[in-house]
């Protein structure tokens, strides 16, 4: 059965759900929905840590407009003419609260929906035709960008672009990394992905802002790795320091806490996660097969911090911290580049600010005693993490494993189960 996801796949709630064009997310446990042609099914089977499922069925197609389409709608009574512009003219439209579209056929659209702006204004779209677009988030592709007025308006509700790439524009290898970058007033761009259709040469995405834009090949991309991932080996969790000579005595001479860290982001002025090594992620076959073999972690963020308390024996017995991780795992699938949105999120203890809870630790696996996921609130007991801690210069590192079985049907046989996985390093 051919495949081909269309809409984003956002790892949310008890570790997955789906969005649908609306961009809501369907409520945990089991949630169903529409991608591309088919209706998938999530239902949670694991920990917050371990095991959503995944069920896509064949269904209705899904209507996907055309960038030409969209254009061939727009009237003159919603855009003055001509369409054609000489070198820092703009095309303008006044849009409200209603919403509106301004377009430059046929390379451009930007669909501006109703509550996206809280008052009227005047909105320009001039091509930036030989002008550089200086982008730390990757490398501008040659005739596309466009520069949308009044720069650093914030949008409401996220605005639609549609940008034409000029064929031998980009690179066939460079493909699954197009994204769109938005410039800030401050000078940083920030990217949005969306999805790419090779056929027609149209890139998709939803902005929040206003301002210089073009489409960018992606610099902050993780490759996913194909196979099994190194097994990781537990070891022992290093002692807190010594109290200073002269000190206070402590109550309990192995007091203190060991506390480690690993924060990496897409915004360009903090540390990359491409450059930092912190995160690395791997798809088996069935992965690679289903949704396409190319498979890219781009924009990531992670923010992890766990700190081990209460040492007995030279043990922890409880831990405090919490771990999340955003960021687009990009795919080809035939004549289809597609995202798909990562946004884990757990805390230690039964709220979602983190509080110390019970820990035990045991060969490879640590057990938290009680955890919450971070966007539902909702709580998970004795939660098992794979871990490894090793030494590195003068310190240690800790790795710990995230999972996620994602299950395909096959007609007439039981569903086939791909397993991504991702390991995180803090550094103490």
């Amino acid at each position: 059965m051919a495949v081909r996801l269309e809409q984003e796949l956002h790892w949310k709630g008890q570790r997955k759900a789906v969005v649908g064009n609306s961009g809501g997310l369907f409520p945990p446990p089991t949630v169903k929905t529409t991608v591309g042609r088919q209706h998938c099914q999530v239902v949670r089977t694991g920990h917050n840590f371990q095991i959503m499922r995944i069920s896509c069925l064949p269904g209705r197609a899904v209507l996907a407009f055309t960038l030409s389409l969209a254009l061939g709608a727009c009237q003159q009574v919603d855009q003055e003419l001509p369409f054609e512009l000489a070198p820092g003219e703009a095309v303008s439209l006044q849009i409200g609260a209603a919403g509106g579209i301004v377009s430059l056929p046929p390379s451009f659209s930007l669909d501006i929906p109703a509550g996206a702006l809280g008052a009227s204004t005047a909105v320009e779209v001039v091509p930036m035709i030989g002008e550089a677009f200086p982008s730390s988030a990757g490398v501008p592709v040659p005739g596309t960008a466009y520069d949308l007025q009044p720069e650093g308006t914030q949008l409401a509700v996220p605005a639609l672009v549609e940008i034409a790439i000029p064929d031998a524009a980009i690179d066939e290898d460079d493909q699954v990394l197009a994204t769109v970058g938005v410039r800030r007033p401050d000078g940083t761009v920030e990217t949005f992905d969306g999805t790419y259709d090779l056929s027609s040469g149209i890139i998709r995405a939803e902005i929040d802002r206003l301002g210089p834009l073009s489409v960018v090949v992606n610099a902050d991309a993780i490759a996913v790795a194909s196979g099994v991932p190194p097994a990781l080996a537990g070891g022992s969790v290093p002692l807190p320091p010594a109290p200073s000579p002269g000190g206070p005595a402590p109550a309990d001479p192995q007091y203190g806490g060991v506390a480690f860290e690993a924060v990496c982001s897409a915004d360009p002025s903090s540390r990359q996660c491409f450059s930092s090594g912190l995160i690395r992620v791997w798809a088996d076959e069935v992965v690679r097969r289903r949704i396409g073999e190319r498979l890219f972690l781009v924009s990531p963020d992670v923010t992890a911090t766990l700190e081990f308390l209460d040492f007995v024996n030279g043990i922890p017995t409880s831990v405090i911290g919490s771990i999340a991780i955003d960021g687009a795992l990009r795919s080809r699938f035939n004549a289809t580049v597609d995202s798909y949105t990562m946004d884990e999120g757990v805390n230690t203890g039964p709220t979602t600010q983190p509080q110390a809870t019970g820990l035990n630790i045991s060969g490879n696996v640590m057990t938290f005693g009680e955890t919450t996921n971070s966007t539902t609130g909702l709580p998970e007991i004795n939660e098992d993490v794979v871990f490894a801690i090793t030494g590195i210069g003068t310190s240690e590192m800790l790795v710990i494993e995230v999972e996620v079985e994602i299950s395909f049907p096959t007609d007439g046989a039981p569903d086939e189960i791909g397993i991504l996985t991702a390991h995180v390093r803090l550094r103490r």
